[in-house]
């Protein structure tokens, strides 16, 4: 979808070209309004986690990207069919929360990182939890 695409690109430090443009009588397509009004309702929610951020601490995976914003790393998860997700972290990790609802995340940390742990594997387009770290 063009969320993936979006959060795919900061995810690897890049930008998203659209390439958007309008029909021969200067109207954009209907089917471009639809897809940039969905794009927008979805950064509207959770454009703290791609604007200024930088390409994350782990670099794209199948099962999604980070973004990282100062102490705040963004784990977007797009595809998990587990109930936990080990990330290999140098960095040290003060807190896991699912962006947006503040609802902590169990973890488990290890010298190599940190292991995600969910009731049941992440569903939607983008789950996304947040990282407080140090």
């Amino acid at each position: 979808t063009l969320v993936q695409y979006l959060v795919g690109a900061a995810g690897k430090g890049a930008n998203l070209l659209l390439n958007i443009g309008p029909q021969p009588n200067g109207e954009l397509p209907a089917a471009s309004l639809g897809r940039l009004q969905g794009m927008g309702e979805w950064l509207r929610n959770y454009g703290e986690t791609v604007y200024g951020t930088t390409a994350g601490d782990i670099p794209t995976q199948e099962w999604g990207v980070t973004t990282r914003k100062g102490e705040r790393l963004y784990i977007h998860i797009m595809n998990l069919d587990a109930t936990e997700l080990f990330l290999p972290l140098a960095c040290k990790v003060k807190s896991a929360v699912v962006y947006g609802t503040q609802t902590p995340v169990k973890m488990k940390r290890s010298k190599d990182g940190v292991t995600l742990q969910f009731d049941a594997p992440p569903t939607g387009v983008d789950y996304i939890v947040e990282l407080v770290t140090k």
